[in-house]
This record gives C-alpha cells, structure tokens and sequence, in this order.
C-alpha cells in the first residue's frame, strides 16, 4: 500500500508538471497577439458559468454549456493558421527560454548603438524597434522573418538605401534581429512636430501601442530620436542613447 501511494503522489506529480507545461506554452504562444483577448473572454465566460451553477441560474448554465460546446468547434476553424503554427513552433523551440546574462544584454546594446552611430554619420534613415514584455507578433508577421543574431553590420546592411530590406523598421528581441521591413503603426499625436516625417510618426506610433522602444535615425540630418511611451526625445548622441537603452533594457527581464 505504502509503494502503490508513492506510485501515485510521483504519478500527480507528473501530469502536474505535464499540465503546466501545456498552459505556459499555450500563454507563451498567445502573448502579443489578438488572440489574448479572446483567452480573456473565454475566461469571464467560465466564471460566469460557475457563478451561475452556485447560484441555481439552471436556464443559464445550459445556454453557456451549448455555447462552449459551439465555440470549441468556431476557434479550431477561426484560429487554424495559428494552431497549425503554434505546433510548427513546439516541434522547433525550447520548452524553457534561456534569457541572456547582463552581460550579453550590454554587449547587444553596444553593437545597436554603433551601427547607430555609423547610419547618423552616413545620414542613412532607419527605423528599430525593441521589443520589451509586451509582444510585437502583428507587426514582426508585417515584415520579414529573419530570427538572426543581432551584429552593428547587419544593421547597417539592412538600412542600406539599396538593400531589399530596408523600408520599414526592424524589430530587436533580446540578442536577435527578428524581422525587418515590418509596418509599425502611425501615430495620431497632434502635438507632434509637423516637419517630421512617416519614420518618426510610425516610431511614436509604435510606441504608444506597445513598451517597445524605438530608435530613430533621420535620412535629412542624421538626427538620432528616441521614442518610448509615446515621448520623442531628439538629437541624441551615442553616449546619450548607450545610457538610456542600458536604464531601459540592461536588465535581465
């Protein structure tokens, strides 16, 4: 009896273990997209159904079970593509995210701030985006998928007035350039200068929708700005832009 319950507690244990890590892929695959709002109203529905059972809404609680039973069988249809993804994505990536040491984080900032640097001297426009907690998944599926290790030179390659790739802006997730050519969303702000241009807008625009922040490079001047919670900061210099991406980003998250 005492080896049949120790073969149970090990047996709870792992299904446990193994339902965590369904549920923490699960959330992990639907932050930053549209379909979180969709977990959320499935979540109120639930509780509501709960709370009508305790309370002996018996009329209720059928409806909300037919309705589940509906629209189990509405989200496999509606939402295909993204599970078909999400099980591409299983197969692909780790089950637990190894984040990169301070060290790594402060090195990536450097090789950002120096092709920075390089594009401002050049006068070459661009616009770079770098994600923080909120997901950036709308605006990476806009552009080009790239998943490649972020260097100050392929920066500049991808800005590069000539090269395929450089309309739109270019989003930065830890140590790894994850797309370029991405469309970030214009902002709306009366109050923002009238002689700035789509990059600057797009950059704030961005910013007021996500945590990300945005570096931009003007192609008239060079200027280096600075976009976060929808506030623009201008004509840095490379010093000036090291310390706040570090006060922003140089923490392991």
């Amino acid at each position: 009896m005492e080896l049949l319950a120790r073969f149970l507690n090990w047996k709870t244990i792992i299904e446990v273990l193994i339902l965590w890590v369904v549920v923490y892929r699960i959330f992990l695959f639907l932050k930053g997209t549209k379909a979180v709002y969709l977990l959320r109203g499935i979540i109120i529905l639930i509780i509501a159904f709960f709370i009508s059972q305790k309370l002996g809404l018996f009329v209720l609680s059928w409806l909300l079970t037919k309705f589940f039973a509906i629209f189990l069988i509405l989200i496999v249809i509606v939402f295909q593509p993204e599970l078909r993804e999400g099980l591409i994505r299983l197969g692909k990536k780790h089950i637990f995210h190894i984040e990169p040491k301070k060290e790594e984080i402060e090195k990536t900032l450097r090789e950002i701030v120096s092709a920075v640097g390089a594009l401002s001297r050049k006068k070459i426009g661009a616009l770079i985006a770098i994600k923080r907690e909120m997901g950036l998944k709308s605006y990476i599926e806009s552009g080009i998928y790239l998943d490649a290790d972020l260097t100050s030179e392929l920066l500049q390659n991808i800005f590069f007035p000539s090269a395929p790739l450089h309309d739109g802006g270019v989003i930065i997730d830890e140590t790894k350039v994850i797309a370029s050519s991405c469309l970030f969303p214009l902002s709306e702000n009366p109050n923002i200068e009238r002689a700035l241009g789509m990059r600057h807008r797009a950059g704030v625009g961005l910013s007021e929708h996500s945590d990300a922040v945005i570096i931009i490079i003007s192609e008239e001047n060079g200027a280096v700005s600075l976009a976060i919670n929808g506030q623009l900061t201008r004509n840095l210099t490379p010093n000036d832009l090291f310390t706040i991406l570090k006060g922003q980003l140089g923490k392991p998250r």
